[in-house]
């Protein structure tokens, strides 16, 4: 019996790591499937579009239809992605690989949604933090896995290795699903979600908008400055160990800085790439890469975690967890239209409404803040 609660406990984390692996592990993955299947590298940004949009449509309907969400939707979900990830390798066409990634990103961004609510439940700025840190653990381990496997069985296996998340979704969810009490089935009625958790889920899908519309043309714009392949993936496993790091510290739940001043410094982060990155100036894109990394890691983690931990309603923990979704989806999105827009300072200028949107929305927060404060909630 001790066993199985054990088991049950680890189910939801490891469901949620499965639901978000895909953005991390996404550079080697299209590397692969294009040798595979002849998909066109200028195709890439199509693939990544539709796969984050099926997650954020996936992760916004769990949480619209939360109540009338049919038991076992979870391994459902995870099933669905587990067949599109097997049937990957073999797609022939930019079109049959579109669907497959949509609907697989549809079924994984309804696991996150479902698993983060249920695991950001107690002490929910640690359970973020937990399960960012793990994704980039599990990533990197992925990462120098998947060529290794392409150099040694070919590509068609190595792309196997994706039905790895949803399998391990699918098991953790069915766990979760024959708990004798379901963790996402509170007793307790839910109450009004408060001003100052609306306004912090706001903030966490501003600033995940802003990391990734720089994120996604971080490596255009050091290719541009002249700057080598060999220093933007040094910038870049820099900047992970950076993430792991702010991950470590932000789980241990000690308020450092309040959370308007760590808006401010996090907006700065996030913009650094954008105005560092020049001709000759390795150095200053590497630091960029690092502080990006921090500022994305630690507002990210604050702001899911304090909005989680302002409400009681699971209904609403899904939609926190949906904002990291609609975020990387909308990101690029915004980014595009902003650079269609202004094709000179439109990114610069599109990434900064970003960051002003998600610093005003912790203004807010910090406004509405209720009273007495709640435990493991900290100083807004």
């Amino acid at each position: 019996m001790r066993r199985g609660g054990f088991l049950c406990r680890m189910a939801a984390p490891v469901a949620a790591v499965a639901g978000c692996l895909q953005p991390a592990i996404d550079p080697v993955f299209l590397t692969l499937l294009t040798t595979a299947s002849h998909v066109a590298a200028v195709n890439h940004g199509w693939i990544v579009g539709v796969s984050q949009a099926g997650s954020g449509l996936g992760a916004l309907g769990v949480w619209l239809a939360a109540a009338r969400l049919p038991r076992g939707i979870g391994v459902a979900a995870a099933a669905l992605a587990l067949v599109c990830a097997l049937l990957t390798p073999f797609a022939s066409g930019l079109g049959m690989v579109l669907v497959l990634r949509g609907l697989f990103g549809l079924g994984l961004g309804a696991i996150y949604a479902l698993a983060m609510a249920i695991f950001a439940a107690r002490r929910p700025s640690g359970a973020y933090a937990t399960v960012l840190l793990a994704q980039s653990l599990v990533a990197t381990l992925l990462s120098l896995a998947m060529p290794m496997v392409a150099m040694r069985a070919g590509e068609t296996l190595a792309l196997g290795l994706l039905a790895v998340a949803p399998g391990l979704a699918m098991l953790a969810m069915l766990f979760i699903e024959h708990a004798p009490d379901r963790p996402d089935r509170p007793q307790e009625p839910s109450q009004p979600v408060p001003l100052s958790a609306w306004s912090l889920a706001c903030a966490t899908f501003w600033f995940i908008c802003a990391t990734m519309m720089v994120w996604s043309l971080s490596g255009a714009l050091a290719m541009r400055a002249g700057l080598s392949e060999a220093v933007i993936g040094d910038a870049v496993a820099l900047g992970s160990l950076a993430a792991a790091g702010t991950a470590l510290a932000v789980m241990r739940e000690r308020v450092l800085l309040p959370l308007w001043l760590s808006a401010l410094l996090a907006g700065a982060a996030l913009l650094a790439p954008l105005v560092m990155t020049r001709p000759g100036a390795p150095d200053a894109f590497m630091l960029a890469m690092v502080v990006f990394n921090i500022g994305f890691t630690a507002m990210s983690i604050r702001c899911s975690g304090l909005a989680s931990a302002l409400s009681r309603d699971p209904r609403f923990r899904m939609l926190v967890a949906a904002t990291h979704s609609l975020g990387m989806a909308g990101g690029p999105m915004l980014g595009s239209v902003a650079m269609w827009i202004l094709p000179g300072r439109g990114l610069l200028l599109g990434a900064g409404f970003a960051v002003a949107a998600g610093i005003a929305s912790v203004v807010v927060a910090r406004w509405a803040q209720p009273r007495p404060r709640l435990r493991h909630v900290g100083r807004l």
